[in-house]
């Protein structure tokens, strides 16, 4: 016999299946609440820096040599150089103490011309005129006044040969002098004197020569500075 509860069984336990396989209401809420909040962690912006943290450090390779600095002219290296010579084509030469290098033309007489001084050596030569020593200029500010009073190269020859041939006469003399005084040989010693007197005059009459071949470079105070053969003073 049918009892009145069934249906009402029925109906219960339909919905409680139903019930049983529908998603539960806050599941889709969740998953929307998610997918908002990684749409939210994409677009946000970066963070702040943080000023008071300390800056980070970049490793830097070896620095590259200043080209420029080390290629630019050093003005001190040079001198503005004014020159007057008294013998025509007379040419100012340079040459590099350092390096040891070969005498190269500067500039001509009469000059006015920055060089390049330092480290080289300085000479004055010109055709039929004896050439100067060697000597420097300094480098700097201003003017390096040169003035040449050249002596002639043929002179300074024949001073140069009358010089050195008396010398060695001149000690022949001497030594046939005391050679015959020792031997008691007075012709030895007249050979002696007459020998010595030929080598004193041959050494007195060079030096006319050698002072008339004397090639001077003075400075703007006068004061020579170099020459080819100073005499010595009588």
């Amino acid at each position: 016999m049918a009892t009145p509860y069934r249906p009402v069984c029925l109906s219960l336990m339909a919905l409680g299946v139903l019930g049983a396989g529908a998603p539960p209401p806050d599941a889709g809420a969740d998953d929307g609440g998610a997918l908002e909040a990684s749409v939210d962690a994409a677009t946000a912006p970066p963070a702040a820096v943080d000023a008071s943290a300390p800056p980070a450090l970049v490793e830097a390779g070896p620095s590259a040599p200043k080209a420029l600095d080390a290629a630019a002219p050093d003005p001190l290296d040079s001198a503005f150089v004014h020159l007057f010579a008294d013998y025509p084509d007379a040419v100012l030469e340079l040459r590099s103490y350092v390096d040891d290098g070969e005498w190269k033309v500067a500039c001509r007489a009469p000059c006015d011309q920055k060089l390049r001084v330092e480290g080289m050596d300085a000479r004055v030569s010109a055709r039929g005129m004896s050439t100067s020593n060697a000597f420097r200029i300094e480098a700097g500010r201003g003017t390096a006044n040169l003035k040449v009073v050249g002596g002639s190269e043929s002179s300074r020859r024949l001073g140069t040969i009358g010089f050195a041939g008396g010398i060695p006469v001149a000690l022949l003399g001497m030594g046939l002098w005391g050679y015959g005084k020792v031997e008691d040989k007075p012709a030895l010693r007249t050979a002696g004197i007459v020998t010595l007197g030929v080598g004193a005059v041959m050494v007195l009459g060079s030096l006319p020569f050698l002072s008339a071949g004397s090639t001077r470079v003075r400075d703007a105070k006068g004061k020579t500075i170099a020459a080819r053969f100073d005499p010595p003073s009588l």
